[in-house]
């Protein structure tokens, strides 16, 4: 396939002790958008000498995409989502780690984080007025127990987007949510996209692999996974993606299948721990 790379906006900002929310960018229309190319230099300058900050996703605070309509094709996504999302899209590749920034003996340094995120938008939804927004953090937002101040925070984050030449796309849309979650059994199918196509399915959880129990996934009466658990998830990681697994992210590999009804989504937790949900959906396909 061939595909057009243009530059959507470069974003440039000098995050202080607020937040900096950017102007909202029109999404141009070269035709179906292919993917993203995002590359993020964040640099320090005075910050706490010789030490190591927070990857530099944590910059980023949030960022979305509408389509012509104003509906959301990735809604209030964080900085530190687009990893997870990369593997997600990509899950036989190789997990594109967001660096962190290490400060020299006068506290300055940088680091570039450069990924292709394959999400699609369709012609019909692109429109010429799709937009993309994004909000920066803070410069604490780069700061932990080892560097006790960033300093100057300079930000500089390219968004090039690849556009598709004689083929359409379906629109992809992703869907990130913090259930509702206990120690024990959670029931979780109300926070999948009912009526939508899944494409893709993945949770993360804050704690790693020893907050998980197992899962279980039926879909019109068919099993997807009945109590599985931690280890179906590290060996299909390790046979599918080149760097293996992550503790945390379980990616859920199951057959397309449209949101209704009969579908039960039910993960154990060992400990009660935060959730990420991450659902990557189009509407339903007429087959022909």
């Amino acid at each position: 396939m061939r595909v057009i790379d243009e530059t959507i906006r470069t974003y440039q900002a000098t995050p202080g002790a607020s937040v900096v929310v950017q102007p909202s960018q029109l999404i141009p229309d070269y035709g179906p958008l292919f993917g993203l190319w995002l590359d993020l230099t964040v640099t320090l300058a005075g910050g706490t000498h010789s030490q190591t900050s927070q990857t530099i996703d944590n910059i980023i605070q949030t960022w979305e995409i509408d389509d012509q309509f104003g509906k959301a094709v990735v809604g209030n996504a964080l900085g530190t989502d687009i990893t997870i999302l990369n593997d997600l899209l990509t899950p036989h590749g190789v997990r594109q780690a967001p660096p962190a920034v290490t400060t020299d003996g006068s506290g300055n340094g940088s680091a570039e984080w450069y990924l292709f995120l394959p999400l699609t938008v369709g012609a019909a939804d692109l429109g010429g007025t799709a937009q993309i927004k994004v909000t920066f953090n803070g410069a604490t937002a780069l700061t932990n127990g080892s560097l006790t101040s960033a300093g100057t925070v300079n930000v500089n984050l390219n968004v090039r987007g690849g556009y598709s030449i004689g083929q359409d796309q379906p629109t992809l849309r992703i869907q990130l949510v913090n259930p509702a979650h206990s120690q024990g059994d959670n029931n979780w199918q109300a926070y999948l996209p009912n009526g939508f196509q899944m494409e893709g399915l993945a949770f993360v959880l804050t704690g790693g692999d020893g907050d998980f129990g197992y899962l279980t996934f039926f879909q019109g009466g068919a099993t997807y996974a009945t109590q599985a658990p931690l280890h179906d998830f590290t060996s299909n990681d390790v046979m599918l993606m080149q760097s293996g697994h992550l503790s945390g992210e379980f990616i859920c590999r199951f057959p397309v299948f449209v949101v209704d009804s009969t579908t039960i989504f039910t993960v154990n937790l060992a400990t009660d721990t935060a959730v990420r949900i991450y659902s990557i959906a189009t509407v339903p396909q007429q087959r022909k």
